[in-house]
């Protein structure tokens, strides 16, 4: 992988994994400026066992909702991506159906192995408010589905003299890319900007991690290089970008 020398990442999200994603920056020689578009906070919840599949849809619903089952009693386990599937191992939780490629709904629902029988039960854990496909598609399968929301996403409070100090080091020395890996990241991002921190964002290259939120950007004006990396895990957004990166210095 190409080294990410001379270049600046605005970090967007969420604390610790915007940390954690930095120190992966400064290591290949890039620089990483954090602003945290999503707070993650856990919600109350509680497991009841009996079903035949669980589906964890990201590394936030593995970290809050692991602690709330019995390992004894899952008897097959879904990640929704490869990132996902890294924290369950981690968790002691391995799972036995992951997509080769991709990270989202679609890709799950393409995996060979997810053949469920009528009648199955199924548990999907996520965030507060996440996207309803794999449970309408369950269902119309004749499954029992349930949702198992282990915490919430937020728009952070951020200090206003920070951000202002953020956006005039944009303005004089500017930032090479700014990352976004989800829709509700970019519009949380577009809502804690000032005007000009706004207008900075529009035209500044991004990395995203799926085609819809590329398509998202492109319908909320911004104009700049648009780098779509294969997953939202660490390695796929700095993979991405360095290959930019190469790319923009060799041309």
């Amino acid at each position: 992988m190409p080294p990410l020398s001379d270049l600046s990442m605005l970090v967007t999200r969420p604390l610790p994994q915007a940390t954690v994603l930095a120190q992966k920056i400064a290591a290949r020689g890039g620089t990483a400026l954090l602003l945290p578009a999503i707070e993650i906070r856990p919600v109350a919840a509680s497991y009841s066992g009996g079903h035949d599949l669980l589906i964890f849809v990201s590394v936030n619903a593995v970290e809050h909702g692991v602690r709330l089952i019995d390992k004894a009693t899952v008897t097959s386990i879904a990640a929704i991506g490869k990132a996902t599937a890294a924290a369950l191992h981690d968790a002691g939780m391995p799972p036995n159906i992951v997509p080769q490629a991709g990270f989202n709904s679609e890709a799950l629902l393409a995996h060979p192995q997810l053949q469920l029988a009528a009648e199955s039960r199924v548990l999907i854990v996520r965030g507060r408010g996440g996207r309803e496909l794999l449970q309408e598609t369950f269902s119309s399968l004749g499954c029992h589905v349930e949702t198992l929301d282990v915490y919430e996403r937020v728009v952070p409070v951020i200090d206003e003299q920070q951000r202002n100090e953020l956006e005039t080091l944009w303005a004089t020395q500017g930032i090479d890319v700014v990352t976004a890996t989800s829709v509700e990241t970019l519009d949380n991002l577009l809502a804690l900007l000032s005007e000009q921190g706004r207008a900075l964002l529009a035209a500044t290259p991004l990395v995203v991690a799926s085609p819809r939120i590329r398509q998202a950007a492109i319908d909320r004006g911004l104009r700049g290089d648009i780098i779509v990396a294969s997953g939202a895990d660490d390695e796929s957004i700095i993979g991405a970008v360095s290959h930019w990166h190469t790319r923009a210095k060799n041309a």
